[in-house]
């Protein structure tokens, strides 16, 4: 089995991790910076939870023994310590007793330790001059996240086997009213 998808930055199995990183240490918009994470964050869960398939574990598992940290530690430990996991523990051991609260714990904690660990590698670099300017956009960058990880949040509490898609490119993000009416006749043509 491969190894198990990570959040460490600058690890080779956070591969994913390195393009919005590299938005923000080279002075990115916040714009970019949020559609970079946006698009790790997706594809790190849809990696992760088809691991977690493949140890015979799913989102489902988890949830359901939320309430129990032995039954999340022997889960956790038949997934090799797969570090999502561990996170869901965390989140679930801090959160409330909805299933929507400790959804939402995780998918934070997910962001938190990668925001983390950019805060700390860019503190006095060259567009980050300190800690705090590095923390203060990665704030501007969780808030402008915040719809998507609802979407996210949304969707695996309605459905817990839902697998987020591939997020959508900066150019299918955006859309061209001119290339949408090209394939359309704007005049009228009456029948005779």
């Amino acid at each position: 089995m491969a190894e198990n998808e990570s959040l460490d930055l600058g690890g080779p199995y956070a591969r994913r991790w390195d393009v919005p990183f590299d938005s923000v240490r080279n002075g990115g918009s916040c714009k970019d910076a949020t559609h970079e994470v946006e698009k790790a964050l997706y594809g790190g869960l849809r990696k992760s939870l088809k691991q977690w398939n493949e140890y015979g574990v799913s989102l489902s598992d988890l949830l359901n023994q939320r309430d129990s940290k032995q039954g999340l530690r022997n889960i956790i430990r038949k997934m090799q310590g797969h570090q999502y996991a561990r996170l869901f523990a965390a989140a679930a051991a801090s959160s409330g007793p909805s299933q929507r609260e400790c959804l939402r714990c995780w998918v934070d904690a997910i962001l938190d330790t990668m925001f983390d660990q950019i805060c700390h590698r860019l503190a006095d670099k060259e567009n980050c001059p300190t800690f705090y300017d590095v923390q203060d956009f990665t704030r501007e960058v969780l808030q402008a996240l915040d719809p998507a990880v609802e979407r996210i949040v949304t969707r695996f509490d309605n459905d817990p086997n839902w697998r987020p898609p591939r997020a959508p490119s900066k150019e299918q993000g955006q859309s061209n009213p001119t290339k949408e009416l090209m394939g359309m006749s704007l005049v009228r043509v009456a029948k005779p």
